[in-house]
């Protein structure tokens, strides 16, 4: 990550090549101190500023080439398009996410206070896998942008990897857990893997590389009469109520509304199809019918 003129992209390839580097990662997505000097997720942003650095490195580097995603975009699928037409070996997806941690509510002043200022930094860890796991869903499911892809945000666990995996990428990458558990974690991980690998009848990555991609679809070919019925444990129940209390509120707030007529509101209980417990004794639960 250099200023955007080619001869600073130039010159830094051929240091990184020449101290050893098996390959280099174009960081796109930085979206924190790079950015606002025209670096990071600033050239992530525009697929035209994307296109053109790719292309630069591409005329000096010996090695692998992978543009750094960012998720601050409306379609991140633009940039990996424009990573492709400038060359790119791979990709890489995704980087942190803009946000505010938080903030103090003694001194008022967000977290982290640096000299009594903040500024936006970029989120990570397992909060945004489901954003990363999205992301790379919609790259690798796109024609015009799919390339090699080297999968990371919130990856934690050998569970984490796999499903990074299953949506195409042929690598994933690890920080905050390392961060968190040092890199002793990494062994754990692979040793997970290849188990679970091993009681699917997997040999290689690449026989359960991406075989998720085609069970997702657009919302409207969803099959919407298909119920998705919650469970409940007997043997494991603790009774904190947790059900029964989300039963209650949703139910409450999707079906008394001065929307409906009154003769129309709900008086008495019913089995629904949020659950298959029905009524329960002594536990008043709100299962919402017509009367």
């Amino acid at each position: 990550m250099v200023a955007s003129n080619r001869e600073a992209w130039h010159e830094i390839v051929a240091r990184a090549e020449d101290a050893g580097a098996d390959g280099l990662e174009l960081n796109f997505g930085c979206p924190h101190g790079m950015s606002e000097r025209g670096m990071g997720s600033a050239v992530g942003q525009v697929p035209e500023y994307a296109e053109m650095i790719t292309a630069w490195v591409k005329e000096k580097a010996r090695t692998p080439v992978l543009v750094k995603l960012t998720p601050n975009i409306t379609d991140i699928r633009t940039v990996a398009r424009a990573g492709k037409r400038g060359g790119a070996d791979g990709l890489a997806a995704i980087n942190t996410i803009s946000s505010i941690t938080g903030i103090d509510l003694d001194t008022l002043v967000p977290r982290p206070n640096v000299d009594g200022k903040t500024s936006h930094g970029g989120y990570c860890g397992p909060a945004v896998k489901p954003i990363a796991l999205n992301m790379v869903q919609q790259v690798m499911s796109d024609s015009e942008s799919a390339l090699p892809l080297s999968g990371m945000g919130g990856i934690a666990t050998w569970r984490d990897a796999a499903e990074f995996i299953l949506l195409g990428c042929g690598t994933v990458q690890v920080c905050t857990a390392v961060m968190h558990h040092g890199y002793r974690i990494v062994e754990d991980m692979a040793e997970g893997l290849d188990n679970w690998m091993r009681s699917k009848g997997f040999r290689t990555i690449e026989d359960f590389r991406g075989l998720s991609l085609p069970n997702v679809t657009e919302w409207k070919h969803l099959n919407l009469n298909y119920k998705i019925v919650a469970r409940i444990d007997e043997k494991k129940c603790i009774g904190c109520d947790l059900c029964h209390i989300a039963c209650w509120t949703v139910l409450t707030s999707a079906f008394i509304s001065t929307a409906f007529p009154a003769h129309r509101r709900p008086r008495r209980a019913a089995f629904h199809s949020r659950c298959n417990r029905g009524p329960q004794p002594g536990r008043n639960c709100f299962h919402a019918g017509y009367a």
